[in-house]
């Protein structure tokens, strides 16, 4: 796996503070606001497609009590969104994880991919979201940096993916055997919380070369004590705060 040179803000779930996670509304906002990158989760429907959503159930965002991978694709795209981050988005849809591609090749944006299964589908979820990759990932952006907290998934995924594609693992606490877990997988990128980042891990992750990148940020005080500390990248709801 490769190294990708990644800028130093990256927008969360798109521009999420500002529009509808995960929606093409808030990618086109991170984008508006500056941003080169985004970040976004990829699930798989019952009918086997990749779309975009990140809670395993659609209470919070669509107000419905159905589990995400319970749909098929179809009906998924015509639930509404938007509504519940406010009215100005009402109607807002999720949005398939091709019609996303195309829309990143439109802006020029690059992508933190990052793999989200429903519990129980994560070699499935790995699987199909590096097969849509590998097939469909549009030749003028960058290629992607995939990521994910499932260790299954990862591993169903990078036999399936280029060698020009990035993989972080990504973990709330970096564990003591970050070296060892990484080489064990066959990943190049750390990605973690930045609450629990601890600056000797930081230092370590950094002196060795290994991308470091951290979530959720959105205070600027914490963003300058992370980057010295050796971080490489940070990903914010509010990517107009540091750019």
């Amino acid at each position: 796996m490769s190294i990708i040179d990644v800028p130093r803000i990256i927008a969360h779930r798109g521009a999420s503070g500002h529009a509808p996670e995960n929606t093409a509304a808030a990618i086109r906002k991170a984008h508006e606001l500056g941003a080169t990158w985004v970040e976004f989760d990829c699930m798989l429907s019952k009918d086997g497609r990749v779309f975009l959503n990140h809670d395993e159930t659609l209470e919070r965002t669509a107000g419905v009590s159905h589990k995400a991978c319970d749909l098929e694709l179809a009906d998924l795209m015509h639930l509404d969104v938007g509504s519940w981050f406010n009215a100005d988005y009402a109607g807002e849809t999720i949005p398939s994880f091709r019609n996303v591609m195309s829309l990143l090749s439109e802006l020029g944006m690059g992508a933190n991919v990052e793999i989200k299964p429903c519990k129980g589908f994560e070699k499935a979820t790995g699987a199909a979201v590096a097969k849509e990759i590998d097939s469909h990932w549009p030749a003028d952006i960058p290629p992607p940096v995939v990521s994910s907290f499932s260790k299954e998934s990862l591993i169903a995924a990078i036999p399936l993916l280029g060698p020009e594609v990035e993989v972080a693992q990504l973990w709330g606490r970096v564990p003591a055997e970050w070296r060892q877990e990484l080489a064990e997988l066959g990943a190049t990128a750390v990605h973690c919380n930045a609450f629990r980042l601890e600056k000797e891990i930081a230092g370590q992750i950094a002196a060795s070369g290994t991308p470091l990148r951290c979530y959720t940020v959105n205070e600027a005080p914490l963003a300058e004590k992370l980057f010295g500390w050796g971080v490489n990248c940070i990903i914010t709801d509010y990517p107009d705060m540091f750019l």
